[in-house]
């Protein structure tokens, strides 16, 4: 009876769900800059083989109950309904870029529905009209169980730390980013503009420090003074994650929900190494497939 009545007030613990992030596309330019850049390796094998390199030490590292893959959607986001000229000039930069994007882009478009096939253990998360950067933040927003790590540099997710459920890696530093006050790191973001999805400054020459000093004698009324509003409301609507409009809360959460995780496929994958002409990782690809069958 004792024993019985012990049985029945014994708590139990669930451990939440321990998911790692990925940014692909934040992935694929890391590795793809990160190393000495080869005009002969018309292929891109040296690209291939380091992104093999990569998400083996993040599952072996991190060893997570899930990985989910966010992917760009390449079709018209949202915001350009808020800004016409979001994001404008980047294709000027890869044309003046040592990289022939236009041979770059199909290949690893290739390369990661190969992937997908194999890692199908992992989720490869695409949204019409949505960045991976929305799928990161609706990912945390709408999961406030689970124990997310994500693993980027990018200062657009530092408004994220205000969230429990939420770290960020530095894989360049290799440690954890601390954020004392994320929603001061929101609002400098928003104040000072982002240079590479084209989002202008509130006003020129607004550094660091500038911009300390303004949030700390009070934002609004310098917004205020400087007939800024017009300007803040727009950028806080393209920098902000509060703002991703609603409908698509529902939709990234569904997505999550629905998908089902099969068995990574050992086989599949050492095919998919050799078929890729990937020889310079087929003495780490017995490890690859132990690591990440643990993913589970």
């Amino acid at each position: 009876m004792l024993d019985d009545f012990m049985e029945d007030i014994t708590p139990t613990t669930n451990k939440p769900e321990k998911v790692l992030l990925v940014d692909y596309h934040n992935l694929a330019m890391r590795n793809l800059f990160g190393q000495a850049f080869d005009p002969t390796d018309v292929a891109f094998v040296g690209f291939r083989v380091s992104m093999l390199i990569s998400i083996r030490k993040l599952a072996r590292d991190f060893q997570p109950n899930r990985i989910i893959f966010c992917k760009e959607a390449h079709d018209r986001n949202w915001r350009y309904d808020v800004y016409s000229d979001y994001k404008a000039g980047r294709a000027a930069a890869r044309e003046s870029s040592v990289v022939d994007f236009s041979a770059f882009f199909p290949i690893n478009e290739s390369f990661m529905n190969g992937l997908e096939a194999c890692l199908r253990n992992c989720q490869f998360l695409k949204i019409p009209h949505l960045e991976a950067d929305d799928l990161i933040a609706l990912t945390v927003m709408t999961n406030p169980d689970w124990d997310i790590t994500l693993i980027s540099t990018d200062k657009d997710f530092y408004q994220l730390h205000k969230y429990k459920n939420f770290k960020q890696w530095d894989p360049i530093k290799g440690e954890y980013i601390t954020i004392i006050n994320p929603e001061a790191a929101l609002q400098e973001k928003i104040v000072r503009g982002d240079k590479s999805d084209n989002i202008p400054s509130l006003q020129k020459g607004v550094g660091s420090k500038r911009f300390a000093k303004i949030y700390s004698e009070g934002l609004m009324d310098w917004i205020n003074k400087n007939n800024l509003q017009e300007s803040y409301d727009r950028n806080t609507k393209l920098i902000s994650f509060n703002c991703i409009p609603t409908e698509y809360h529902q939709i990234v959460k569904n997505a999550l929900n629905e998908f089902k995780k099969e068995p990574f496929d050992g086989r599949a994958f050492y095919s998919f190494v050799i078929g890729n002409g990937l020889g310079a990782f087929l003495d780490k690809t017995t490890d690859f497939i132990n690591i990440m069958k643990n993913v589970n």
